[in-house]
């Protein structure tokens, strides 16, 4: 099954850096990255409002694992947000892409 893997990043640079590294290492056949996103949320005891990159990988979910773990390995946060959505379908044409360039 395809996955898709949702990661906030502190900003555009870390997240090109991170979505690099695991292309590169196959671990997913593409990245997105999302600028300028605003998040609100709870961090020991403080409401926060900052400015983030998201960044999306598109793999298997096989994958998924190894990438949660390179990706805290790289990650500037303590606590990233790793989190995998299945796909549920897609077009086969796509689907044999991101097969063939996973490894």
């Amino acid at each position: 099954m395809m996955a898709i893997v949702y990661i906030t990043t502190s900003n555009e640079k870390e997240a090109l850096k991170i979505g690099t590294y695991i292309v590169k290492e196959r671990l997913a056949a593409c990245s997105n990255i999302i600028s300028n996103m605003k998040s609100v949320y709870w961090w020991e005891g403080n409401l926060e409002n900052d400015e983030e990159a998201i960044l999306i990988l598109k793999t298997v979910e096989e994958k998924v694992d190894e990438i949660i773990i390179k990706v805290k390995e790289i990650h500037s946060y303590e606590n990233p947000c790793i989190i995998a959505i299945p796909i549920i379908k897609a077009s086969n044409s796509y689907l044999n892409w991101l097969k063939g360039e996973i490894k």
